[in-house]
């Protein structure tokens, strides 16, 4: 049986359009140092009003940040070990994991690492326009992603949005894991190679995967986080 992604679940089916996308990618300074789906059980309301989102100082749509004294989600090498290790079993369900190969001489998509708002990301990763529009964030995309797209066993989601639409279907997931980068990314290099995706690998300016196939994009981005995590930045649209 495969492993569950962990799914944090700050706020529930708030549309971007709400207070804008701005801040739609951003994690605050507290993000990776204590469970946000503790902090929302034991501390807040379920529902949060945007307009009263008095724990964000941004006022984004989706909150994923709470200063309280609980158990911290981080990185270690036995937590590293386990995911990496569940990810393997998941992989070799399906056949032989393959290895990375040497990354492109040549520099991949710009980096992710401080682009918060949709349009930013968007345009980053070159989305057709129509892409672009009516972005709704909620975290229940990140549990019904597309298979090419799917969260690392033992990934935590931060940010889940969606565009779904006759013209485009678009997701966008933000997710960190104990594992480091060049583990993630085999990961998603070996589901994107067997469905049968021209895939790239590029070292700079971020480390990153471009995945096409007939109509159908993925490209995935990591880079290290706080407590020795690292986060991965998944898009995949189709059109």
């Amino acid at each position: 049986m495969r492993s569950q992604a962990i799914l944090t679940v700050p706020c529930l089916a708030l549309a971007l359009s709400a207070c804008g996308d701005s801040h739609l990618l951003e994690e605050t300074a507290v993000v990776n140092e204590v469970d946000p789906y503790i902090a929302r059980a034991l501390n807040d309301p379920l529902m949060v009003d945007p307009d009263l989102a008095y724990r964000n100082e941004a006022n984004a749509a989706i909150t994923i940040g709470y200063d309280h004294g609980l158990p911290s989600f981080k990185g270690t090498e036995e937590s590293a070990s386990a995911a990496r290790e569940v990810a393997r079993l998941e992989l070799l369900e399906e056949g032989p994991i393959r290895d990375l190969p040497m990354p492109s001489l040549d520099p991949g998509p710009a980096s992710l690492a401080n682009q918060y708002g949709v349009e930013a990301v968007l345009e980053v990763v070159d989305a057709p326009s129509r892409c672009r529009k009516d972005i709704q964030g909620d975290f229940a995309y990140a549990a019904n992603l597309p298979g090419i797209a799917r969260v690392m066993p033992h990934g935590m989601v931060r940010v889940a949005a969606a565009v779904e639409g006759s013209d485009c279907e678009l997701r966008i997931v933000r997710y960190v894991t104990p594992v480091p980068i060049e583990d993630a990314l085999q990961y998603h290099y070996t589901i994107a190679t067997r469905e049968g995706f021209e895939v790239s690998y590029f070292a700079e300016p971020e480390t990153s995967l471009t995945a096409d196939r007939r109509g159908t994009y993925l490209r995935v981005f990591a880079r290290g986080a706080s407590g020795n995590l690292t986060a991965v930045d998944v898009v995949t649209w189709s059109r």
